[in-house]
């Protein structure tokens, strides 16, 4: 099966295999999503982060599973001038279904990743393309500053 764009309608989790090759590389905020999925909004008092690609995986599966809530994940940035950029619904479907095979690859290091046919990817959520009066990416860019900042000082400590 080829790699192809899927809808919410055509999308089953448990069916796909999905390049997440894209993400290993960026650092995570994770709280409980709100209202439309495929839009930025989440509740405030639950964001937690930063997390690396595996830490991210993890609290979403487990976000997932113990609680039943779905997730929504911003992708953090230093750039104050970025718009918040978020994981898609399809996508984060993927990572609460495979949370725990994408952690077992990730020991692995990517042993078994040219085995691999992928069926889709995952997917980026713009905030500038998103209806204002829904979200408010401002509030949402300076929670994910402030979070860089402290990964920041934290690293500087270390």
């Amino acid at each position: 099966m080829s790699e192809e764009n899927k809808t919410d309608n055509n999308f089953i989790a448990e069916l796909e295999t999905m390049d997440l090759s894209e993400l290993r590389d960026k650092i995570f905020l994770v709280a409980v999503s709100t209202g439309d999925r495929n839009k930025s909004k989440y509740l405030s008092t639950t964001a937690h982060g930063p997390y690396d690609f595996t830490e991210m995986c993890e609290e979403v599966g487990m976000m997932w599973r113990e609680q039943q809530h779905h997730a929504k994940v911003a992708v953090l940035e230093k750039d104050r001038n970025k718009a918040l950029v978020t994981l898609d619904e399809n996508t984060v479907d993927y990572i609460e279904c495979h949370y725990a095979d994408i952690i077992a690859d990730a020991m692995l290091d990517g042993a078994f990743d040219s085995n691999k046919e992928f069926t889709c990817s995952a997917g980026f959520i713009d905030a500038t393309n998103e209806d204002k009066s829904s979200t408010s990416p401002d509030t949402a860019t300076e929670v994910a500053a402030e979070i860089s900042r402290a990964k920041a000082a934290e690293d500087a400590t270390i």
